[in-house]
């Protein structure tokens, strides 16, 4: 599998943002199964939002967002991950925050550490942040709610400069 990462131009993507966001379902995200509209009003491109496609080949197969990039240098940028419904399981996500990772390390070179949360109950996403070099920090309790109303709790995963290591 030979993954290629490109910038989301908008308003150029827009079509094919909101048909990769209604056509998958998201069971971790705060909206499982966007509609039109609130798949429209997703940011994926602002001064401190940058995303990028994920493409196998010719095809779409997910979608990073990378949030808080305007406090990179003080802060900590998180990000989101989205791999299509019929590409999960393929090892995508692993190799997506692999790249990402030393995207920002490379790109930013006053980043000190990267910070990324993911519902507990999401544990393909643990896996992904465990064999990227991610260490879990942290735990908060019912902190992430769901559509339907429930809460889960939300860990936080964090990797510093100086741990990581770039895939050969």
């Amino acid at each position: 599998m030979a993954l290629a990462f490109e910038p989301v131009v908008i308003p150029g993507d827009s079509d094919s943002l909101v048909a990769f966001l209604t056509g998958n379902e998201w069971p971790y995200h705060g909206v499982p199964k966007p509609t039109l509209d609130e798949a429209e009003s997703v940011r994926v491109v602002a001064d401190d939002i940058i995303s990028f496609w994920i493409h196998d080949e010719d095809e779409i197969v997910g979608l990073i967002r990378l949030l808080d990039v305007d406090d990179v240098d003080n802060g900590s940028p998180m990000f989101d991950v989205r791999i299509g419904t019929p590409h999960r399981g393929r090892g995508i996500g692993r190799i997506a925050v692999q790249w990402l990772t030393g995207y920002l390390f490379r790109s930013y070179p006053g980043l000190h550490r990267i910070e990324a949360t993911t519902r507990s109950d999401n544990l393909s996403m643990q896996a992904v942040f465990a064999q990227s070099g991610y260490r879990q920090e942290g735990r908060f309790v019912e902190a992430w709610k769901s559509a339907d109303g429930t809460r889960s709790d939300t860990l936080v995963y964090a990797i510093l400069r100086r741990e990581f290591t770039p895939p050969r």
